[in-house]
């Protein structure tokens, strides 16, 4: 179960990494601000499922270990890991992602309070994410040390 819990971990970061990484750059260079802004929008939904989902079978696969018996002192560790991770994600995609939306649809010029909003949800976005990407990565740590 530890393997199981370790690649959706794994494949996680590696999506997260990805679409931070490549996905979202190559978007904001290649296309106009606002044709990248509505691309990055329509990835976002389908981005934070695959995280909740991926996260999910992580979380999944670390409660069957400690229900099969196996849990050992500091193994409660991973799972916290998991599920800080999964909260992150579902709260920037059920409740920062809808009020981002709606913020930059309602942007008209910049400076103003909607655009003052949007940049604010987007750094707490951006925080959200990163700390998802440090529980992961601690997670990986931690099941990679214990055996």
């Amino acid at each position: 179960m530890k393997i199981v819990a370790a690649g959706a971990v794994l494949a996680w970061l590696s999506v997260m990494v990805f679409f931070a990484g490549i996905v979202a750059p190559a978007a904001f260079t290649t296309l106009d601000r606002e044709a990248a802004g509505r691309f990055v929008s329509v990835i976002f939904p389908r981005y934070y499922l695959g995280g909740t989902a991926l996260g999910a079978v992580g979380l999944a696969a670390l409660v069957a270990r400690a229900a099969m018996g196996r849990l050992r002192l500091g193994d409660w560790l991973p799972l916290l890991l998991v599920a800080v991770m999964l909260a992150a994600t579902l709260y920037a995609w059920l409740v920062i992602l809808p009020a981002a939306h709606a913020a930059r649809a309602a942007v008209s010029h910049p400076g103003t309070l909607e655009a003052l909003i949007f940049a604010r949800l987007h750094r707490i976005s951006g925080v959200l994410n990163g700390v998802t990407m440090i529980a992961g990565v601690l997670c990986l740590v931690v099941l990679g040390v214990r055996r």
